[in-house]
């Protein structure tokens, strides 16, 4: 098995090796499925449910995944944003494909661009989560922490109270992972680290959402 050296007390170790070739394929794979997946299930969900499909956080899980399964942080934070962008473009391709719908240049743009920052952190978060002992629960409260951001926007600012059903659950569902991730940290230490995590998952979720919203919205 190959795990970093910059990972001392690593947890479960990895069966995916950094010499791997199927590596690439399976980040690209990930990718596929990700965007295919995305377009598909948001019209076969009912409605206001569809966003949980076509979510910011749903995508930040599938980086999240990756990077837990990844043998080294280069692996892990190239393929987390490599897999997000391809994610973007294949969920477009995938619109043009089942709803005879022209390609969206820039918004296949703006996602990529969002793709590679989100999929970068929260790549490297879930190899934390996977290879590092300590930084496990700080880890998993960052997306935690994004569920609550994503769940707040959903059910209060988004003005689409058909979503807020949706936004409640992710809401309750990251609460209760922070409780955990607080309960299982152990040291205090750890524990403001989880708090931290949690906190800088929820705020930056918002402001993302902001950025983004206006960013469309702009001419």
């Amino acid at each position: 098995m190959t795990i970093d050296v910059d990972a001392p007390g690593a947890g479960p170790s990895t069966a995916l090796k950094s010499g791997s070739w199927w590596l690439p394929v399976i980040i690209v794979v990930a990718g596929l499925v990700v965007g295919i997946a995305t377009q598909i299930l948001q019209g076969v969900l009912p409605d206001g449910w569809g966003v949980l499909a076509n979510s910011g956080v749903m995508w930040a899980l599938a980086a999240f995944a990756l990077g837990a399964a990844m043998p080294t942080t280069r692996w892990a934070v190239g393929g987390g944003a490599a897999q997000l962008v391809i994610a973007a473009v294949s969920y477009y391709v995938a619109v043009d494909v089942f709803e005879n719908a022209g390609t969206n240049a820039r918004a296949t743009l703006i996602w990529s661009v969002a793709g590679v920052i989100a999929g970068s952190v929260f790549g490297l978060a879930g190899y934390w989560f996977s290879h590092h002992r300590t930084w496990r629960y700080p880890s998993l409260s960052l997306v935690g922490g994004v569920l609550i951001g994503e769940g707040i926007h959903l059910a209060w600012f988004v003005g689409n109270t058909a979503l807020r059903p949706a936004g409640f659950i992710e809401l309750t569902i990251g609460i209760a992972l922070a409780i955990l991730c607080v309960v299982r940290a152990g040291s205090r230490s750890v524990i403001l680290s989880v708090i931290a995590a949690a906190s800088i998952g929820a705020a930056g979720t918002l402001a993302a959402g902001q950025i983004i919203d206006a960013v469309f919205g702009a001419s």
